[in-house]
């Protein structure tokens, strides 16, 4: 018996979306940012504090569950690193060359990241307290790794045939490294942006890097 086209539809793409752990991330990311900017509003429109208190709760909930569902993962990016440094170079004498060195830069950004993202949450799950200020180290290292990506995917588009579903990737993960590069700008105090603008910002990125996986 032949399913509705509607189960096959949710099979084929959400189910097998979802399954994925970096796509459930991309979820509970959404779910973060939405529900910081919505807090936002609220404290502004003179909503209850109960009610406040408990939309401000899902959004550190779902960050902290982004921890979780992450630990370990600096080592996927290590090996990733060490996979992609044997096959290129590090030389620069041609503008792919340093396409591949800033790849290889992105990675090991993403994976020093990934490192005191890891202490993070021993730090929000109260198991224990490391002395190394942790939140600003893992805030900077996310702005390095938003920023060299930023410059990465601009340099991609320059390579990449217009009009193909590379080229409209690349400039899609551009704008959204370039608008994300705000947020750990803001956590380093160098921008003013409320935590509505951070808010609407992340749900912008998150619907963005939603729809790259779905449109390649």
């Amino acid at each position: 018996m032949s399913m509705p086209a509607w189960e096959v539809a949710l099979n084929t793409y959400w189910v097998k979306y979802a399954s994925k752990i970096s796509a459930r991330d991309k979820m509970y990311r959404f779910a973060q940012y939405f529900s910081r900017m919505v807090y936002f509003q609220m404290e502004q429109s003179g909503a209850p504090k109960e009610a406040v208190a408990w939309v401000k709760h899902i959004s550190k909930t779902a960050s902290t569950g982004r921890k979780f569902i992450r630990l370990g993962k600096f080592i996927d990016i290590w090996y990733k690193a060490y996979k992609h440094l044997a096959k290129h170079s590090l030389s620069l004498t041609s503008e792919k060359d340093l396409i591949n060195c800033l790849g290889i830069m992105a990675l090991v950004a993403d994976m020093i990241f990934y490192v005191w993202d890891f202490l993070r949450w021993f730090e929000e799950a109260k198991v224990f307290q490391f002395n190394m200020n942790v939140k600003y180290k893992r805030t900077l290292w996310n702005g390095i790794r938003y920023a060299i990506k930023a410059v990465r995917y601009t340099l991609l588009l320059r390579t990449t045939k217009e009009g193909s579903k590379a080229f409209y990737s690349h400039r899609r993960l551009a704008i959204k490294s370039a608008l994300d590069f705000l947020n750990p700008m803001k956590g380093l105090k160098y921008n003013s942006l409320n935590d509505g603008q951070i808010g609407l910002l992340g749900v912008v990125t998150s619907c963005i890097s939603i729809y790259d996986d779905f449109a390649k």
